[in-house]
């Protein structure tokens, strides 16, 4: 009832583009409304609804339907999103340096924040989403919107390509650094590297790490080889009660619910939320 599926980007759309994905869920041949929880993360997603919507509800309040299509930025809240019908979505997993190199703006604009298509690109964001939801298949889709990314995306200045790529090496494998030592690896002072940090990523540097950290628990759980203790000593926390309440601040779970419940056949991006 629930079909999911990625594609990786090819040439030089990966240094952006982490992957394609889409999700289909056929929700009127379940017994119960689709819900699903959207968990912290510090990169950012460009979503188009072709068919369908769901409602949003965040730890603020409710926050209305989906748009039909836009960006997501990257966030260190959880949001549920709910529906009756069947949908489709197409989504596009950003780095999220991305923005600056879009619109030359810091990536801080779109820390928890969602953006529709039009808003962003203005007439040009609202053919691009006409031609996604009228796409027969998401190979042409991710032919439209490669092009169009590639088409608007501006060069990383040489001098920032490095500290990029420290961005991406983190995002990409969920590494623990200290903040010290990456801003040592990047021969920044301290000062310059939190500016040029916040400008790429959008978080402070201790917010990301702390978002990087949650996710490092999430996969940790998802391989099962390892007991809660000894995945809070891996990844850093004091012990198992600060791994548990720095978890549920950010998912609104405890370690021990989604380690019980955790579906690891699938991406989180298209679990059906156990906790409503």
């Amino acid at each position: 009832m629930i079909n999911y599926r990625t594609h990786k980007p090819q040439g030089v759309l990966a240094e952006y583009v982490r992957f394609f994905w889409s999700l289909e869920a056929q929700v009127e041949l379940m017994n119960e409304p689709f819900a699903h929880r959207a968990l912290p993360d510090n990169c950012i997603e460009l979503i188009f609804y072709c068919k369908g919507s769901l409602s949003i509800s965040a730890s603020g309040g409710e926050e209305g339907n989906t748009f039909a299509s836009g960006v997501f930025g990257q966030t260190q809240k959880f949001r549920q999103f709910r529906t009756r019908s069947n949908f489709t979505l197409f989504g596009v997993y950003l780095y999220p340096y991305i923005f600056k190199a879009l619109f030359n703006l810091p990536a801080h604009y779109l820390c928890n924040e969602k953006v529709d298509s039009e808003t962003l690109w203005g007439i040009e964001g609202r053919t691009l989403e006409e031609q996604i939801i009228s796409a027969h298949t998401n190979e042409q889709r991710i032919q439209l919107v490669s092009i169009f990314l590639l088409e608007r995306v501006k060069t990383i200045r040489n001098q920032d390509r490095a500290f990029v790529r420290h961005i991406k090496s983190v995002v990409d494998n969920n590494s623990l650094f200290s903040i010290s030592s990456f801003a040592h690896d990047c021969n920044l002072s301290r000062r310059q590297f939190e500016r040029k940090f916040k400008e790429f990523s959008g978080f402070s540097p201790k917010d990301f790490f702390d978002v990087i950290r949650f996710k490092k628990v999430l996969y940790e759980i998802e391989q099962r080889h390892k007991s809660l203790a000894q995945i809070a000593i891996d990844t850093g926390y004091y012990d198992q009660s600060h791994l548990t309440n720095e978890f549920k601040k950010l998912s609104g779970y405890t370690p021990k619910e989604l380690y019980i419940n955790y579906q690891n056949e699938i991406d989180t991006r298209a679990t059906v939320d156990f906790k409503l």
